[in-house]
């Protein structure tokens, strides 16, 4: 059984944090997961069921506290069983999920996206068990 992964759509600095974490985690996690955009479940909440994956082995992965991915997930009936929310793993203010104007943002680290990379494989192990 592969876990569902959803990824919000964050954009700004909390979107290329969410990249370079998606890109960190992959690298361990990706033979063991199935990886969707919260953008597609939500008009189609049938590709989790076609995929084969259950609530209890569904990780939900949001850029703010809006959780996004878990309101779209909980209106379409699915309750995933682990949710990683960025601002509570990175320890400062994030600016909010907005259109890019800008493409520099000189205060995302490296650490920031280890640390999320992180927190989506623990999130992933915890959602891998029966």
């Amino acid at each position: 059984m592969r876990v569902g992964v959803v990824i919000c759509g964050a954009n700004a600095e909390r979107g290329m944090i969410m990249e370079r974490a998606v890109e960190l985690y992959s690298k361990k996690y990706f033979d063991r997961v199935i990886q969707f955009s919260a953008c597609t479940v939500a008009p189609s909440p049938v590709i989790l069921s076609m995929s084969g994956v259950e609530g209890k082995h569904l990780v939900s992965v949001n850029g703010c506290r809006s959780r996004c991915a878990d309101l779209i997930l909980n209106k379409n009936g699915v309750e995933p069983r682990m949710s990683v929310v960025m601002d509570d793993v990175i320890d400062r203010p994030l600016g909010k999920c907005e259109s890019c104007t800008a493409f520099v943002f000189p205060d995302i680290t490296e650490e920031e996206a280890t640390r999320m990379a992180e927190a989506i494989g623990q999130a992933v192990e915890e959602a891998s068990k029966d």
